[in-house]
């Protein structure tokens, strides 16, 4: 059911009942935009000399990894493509997009903060979504409130087609997360996969263990909290880093952890990206730093609208280049309240939209 639109155009659907009812019926309602992002990654791909059928080859080898992981977000993968109109492996091929080597880019900048360092005692966290400016104009952005038979509801940001991008349960978990370079790729559970699962969790170390359990088919920086602990997990097919903080943590696009930093190439997605994930990683921790104490929803949404290092900035924009990069544009940015069940999303750099509140019942 879609409930509403805001003046930005981000528009809002809520499902109850079985993972197959949901995922029918969202892959009904989101027809038109889900077969106009799957025709949009087969361009891409064939641009790159991959055809459609190897596409849907690849996607398939996945499969298998997938319904082992979380038969019931599969169940909804498959209600999704009934629904659309679509295969099976094109939903596949969907969550799938962060292990293509075609999307390997730089983007997203991601924090958390415990009661320590808030001014209402609360934890709070958030992140910008940094994207190719193809991908942000090509894949409808929606948020779905998802409320699953016996399971916690969901509120999160996603694409069509997708189930969650990042978001937050009624059992108060939230993700965030980064993209990082690539140290291994293997056919295994999709990160897009593991996210979903996360957040089908009712605590903390349940949804920590869905990342340790989860056969990886890539690598990601996860940043999981609940209403009073944050954790910062890097983690690869063969090998994960799990931190906690007392006080706060912040990422960009590269590995921080002694476990990872060394081997990885930080020129991965070309110098400028590089530049600008060292810049916004260390930007985001000063600006925590000189709020400390004193943190809010509003200190932290003017945070997300930071431009030190413009364009490629924390607040991000897709402005011509003379390099062959594609630009990086903010697709949006959102705080997280798990305590209140909310999050603030803006639909958009977040210099230039506001920020629209979105709660749990």
């Amino acid at each position: 059911m879609k409930l509403s639109t805001n003046n930005k155009g981000l528009s809002i659907y809520k499902y109850t009942g079985s993972h197959e009812e949901i995922g029918y019926a969202y892959g009904k309602a989101e027809s038109e935009a889900i077969h106009h992002y799957i025709n949009f990654l087969y361009e891409i791909f064939e641009k790159g000399g991959t055809t459609r059928e190897v596409s849907l080859q690849h996607a398939r080898k996945y499969i298998p990894y997938i319904e082992n992981y979380s038969p019931s977000i599969a169940m909804e993968m498959k209600s999704i493509a009934k629904g659309a109109g679509c295969k099976y492996e094109e939903i596949v091929m969907i969550h799938l997009h962060e292990e293509r080597q075609s999307f390997m880019t730089d983007g997203c900048t991601a924090f958390a903060a415990t009661s320590n360092v808030t001014r209402d005692k609360e934890v709070l966290s958030g992140q910008t979504w940094d994207i190719s400016y193809s991908l942000c104009k090509n894949a409808q952005s929606i948020i779905l409130n998802l409320n699953r038979e016996n399971e916690p509801e969901v509120i999160c940001y996603t694409y069509a087609g997708m189930i969650s991008g990042a978001g937050i349960n009624s059992h108060g978990i939230t993700l965030n997360w980064n993209s990082v370079p690539r140290l291994e790729l293997q056919v295994g559970v999709p990160t897009y996969i593991i996210i979903a699962e996360v957040l089908r969790q009712e605590t903390i170390g349940q949804a920590i263990k869905a990342v340790l359990d989860a056969d990886r088919a890539g690598c990601f920086n996860f940043v999981i909290t609940d209403e009073t602990e944050i954790y910062n997990i890097e983690a690869t097919p063969e090998d994960v880093d799990v931190q906690s903080s007392e006080k706060m943590v912040y990422h960009a696009n590269h590995f921080v952890s002694d476990k990872f930093a060394e081997s990885q190439d930080l020129n991965h997605a070309g110098s400028r990206y590089n530049g600008s994930s060292i810049v916004r990683h260390n930007r985001m921790k000063r600006l925590l730093k000189e709020s400390w104490g004193k943190i809010t929803v509003p200190s932290c949404q003017e945070i997300l609208s930071d431009h030190i290092n413009y364009p490629d900035s924390i607040c991000r924009h897709p402005l011509s280049r003379d390099d062959d990069l594609e630009p990086i544009v903010t697709c949006a940015s959102w705080v997280m309240a798990p305590s209140q069940r909310k999050m603030w999303v803006s639909n958009g750099p977040a210099c230039e939209n506001g920020f629209v509140e979105y709660g749990l019942n």
